[in-house]
């Protein structure tokens, strides 16, 4: 069996004592639960979404029962944890303070300092088909060293949380070239400072690009990419116990790495987790699940948005929208004026939306697809397409998805477009910016002619004679200038391609409201302008890339 992550370190029974108002303690902890860093970061994981397996420790007790249980109950995969008669399991006393909520911890070491570098002979094969190992230093370390040493000469991604960071004191010459071989470690502004000697941070992190990340509590965080500083603001919100806060980051980090999300995405969405844990008391069961999570992160962000209430009310309800056709298997199929076609879905969808936003915002117009397509788009008017893409729903091939926007005060304020096949949701916002699954939409390099894709989105036919012009122009005797052409009858899979940056520029001649607008929007949130090709305005290029636009334009 594959795992998405795999955990090496320790677990432990955590008893918290929260500070009373006059500055004592209980002497009997008013929590007691399972934690430690091993355990913790492999529970984040699993939270988070990812496959998680974990290689620790246990003694043969009450006490190894009850952490051996509530991995289970969080979906972490057990079966290679070792259990031993006679060796006595960890536990640490957390004191939480009144003023600040930060904690110290009193550590009782126990199965922890039984770990031997055969553990990571023996369980060779499952780390190495893990996409990432996660450790710390709380093992002895020639356990740690073995570890690091395999997953170095295997190309396997591991990171690191220096818990005990004398053991990689750079003092030592030898944890010079150990830190070379450790893919990632993340590490509290204390532990960097204790293992390179000075609290210069931002030299630490230059001399380590897209290595060494440095959280700085209230500040956030920061790491080098390689061509700039990265500084992490953090996220706000309440406090009420750190513990696990920084468990939390590292597991949810791994988790998004496994599922392919590049490091700066990953780190700000596992930051919003640990800001999440943040307002719960203990580590694990404060831990975020993802779609909690998701939900979290729409809602931080959102916070501030003049619409924050339409918008988040209509990233919910687009997503219930989809359950109901969800399941379906056969579909009542119609053929329209124009020779469009439209189902029994397309209908359901639009009526359950409509009718869902008129439960909320009862005085709002409509401009549909389907019930209102001859609305006029005046203040507080959604636009709505159920299905964009119905042949391709029909045919169950992905290309398809629901779309909408919101206008109001004379321009459009918000607009999303969910493709549940793709299992990718875009949404954008005026002055927030444009997003994909909570990922900030980034600006990219725009590609060379030869490597890019231009594709003709929406209905082929139309403006027919304006389009063989431009194919003309994107061709060069017997070959194309570019690398190749694209068309796919659905907008919103035409759109979100090129925010996506599947493709490098667009060209579109359709004009009903709830096939563009939304998409359209989503582009100008992501700095990708229109330009006309045409005198009557109906056929447009929508590129941030000068090669294409100075091409597609030339007289």
């Amino acid at each position: 069996m594959k795992y998405d992550v795999c955990v090496i370190g320790g677990c432990s029974l955590d008893q918290t004592f929260f500070q009373k108002v006059d500055g004592s303690y209980n002497e009997t902890p008013d929590n007691i639960s399972p934690g430690g860093k091993g355990a913790n970061q492999a529970v984040a994981a699993s939270k988070a979404g990812a496959k998680t397996v974990i290689l620790t420790r246990l003694g043969k007790d009450e006490i190894g029962d009850k952490i051996l249980s509530n991995l289970k109950n969080y979906q972490v995969n057990t079966t290679y944890v070792e259990i031993e008669d006679g060796l006595e399991n960890d536990y640490t006393n957390i004191y939480i303070n009144l003023k600040d909520k930060d904690n110290e911890m009193v550590r009782f070491s126990g199965a922890i300092n039984s770990f031997t570098p055969a553990m990571i002979d023996r369980y060779k094969d499952i780390i190495l088909k893990s996409k990432i190992v996660v450790c710390q230093l709380k093992v002895p370390k020639e356990v740690t060293v073995s570890l690091i040493n395999l997953c170095y000469e295997n190309n396997k991604i591991l990171i690191l949380t220096p818990c005990r960071p004398d053991k990689l004191s750079i003092t030592d010459k030898e944890n010079i070239d150990l830190i070379d071989k450790i893919s990632l470690i993340t590490c509290n502004k204390k532990e960097c400072m204790t293992i390179f000697g000075t609290d210069d941070i931002e030299s630490c992190v230059k001399k380590y690009p897209n290595k060494l990340i440095v959280t700085l509590g209230d500040k956030g965080l920061i790491y080098y990419n390689g061509k700039r500083i990265i500084n992490m603001k953090a996220i706000e919100t309440e406090v009420i116990d750190t513990t696990g806060a920084g468990d939390t980051l590292n597991g949810n980090l791994s988790a998004f790495l496994a599922n392919g999300m590049d490091l700066e995405h990953a780190l700000r969405k596992a930051m919003y987790a640990s800001s999440m844990k943040l307002t719960k008391s203990t580590a694990q069961a404060g831990m975020p699940y993802l779609e909690d999570l998701e939900n979290f992160i729409q809602r931080k962000r959102n916070k501030n948005f003049l619409y924050s209430e339409e918008l988040n009310y209509a990233l919910d309800i687009i997503k219930d929208a989809y359950d109901l056709v969800k399941y379906t298997t056969k579909y009542q199929i119609n053929t329209k004026e124009d020779n469009s076609l439209v189902t029994n879905a397309d209908l359901d969808i639009e009526k359950y939306l409509i009718n869902k936003i008129k439960e909320k915002f009862p005085n709002d117009s409509f401009v549909t697809e389907e019930y209102c397509p001859d609305g006029k788009i005046s203040n507080r008017c959604w636009i709505i397409d159920p299905i964009d893409g119905t042949a391709h729903f029909i045919k169950k091939d992905g290309l398809w998805g629901i779309q909408l926007a919101f206008y109001d005060k004379d321009d459009t304020r918000f607009s999303i477009i969910y493709l549940p096949d793709k299992k990718e949701l875009y949404y954008a916002a005026q002055n927030i910016g444009a997003f994909l699954n909570n990922n900030k939409i980034l600006p990219t390099e725009p590609s060379p002619l030869v490597q890019s894709i231009i594709e003709f989105g929406g209905s082929l036919y139309k403006e027919t004679d304006t389009k063989k012009m431009i194919f003309e122009k994107l061709k060069e005797k017997d070959h194309l200038i570019i690398s190749n052409i694209l068309h796919i009858n659905s907008c919103c899979i035409s759109y979100t391609n090129l925010v996506s940056k599947k493709t490098d520029g667009l060209i579109v001649s359709t004009s009903k409201p709830w096939d563009i607008i939304p998409g359209e929007f989503l582009c100008k949130c992501c700095g990708i302008p229109i330009y006309y090709i045409d005198s009557n305005k109906k056929v447009r290029l929508l590129t941030n890339n000068e090669d294409i636009k100075n091409l597609i334009l030339s007289k």
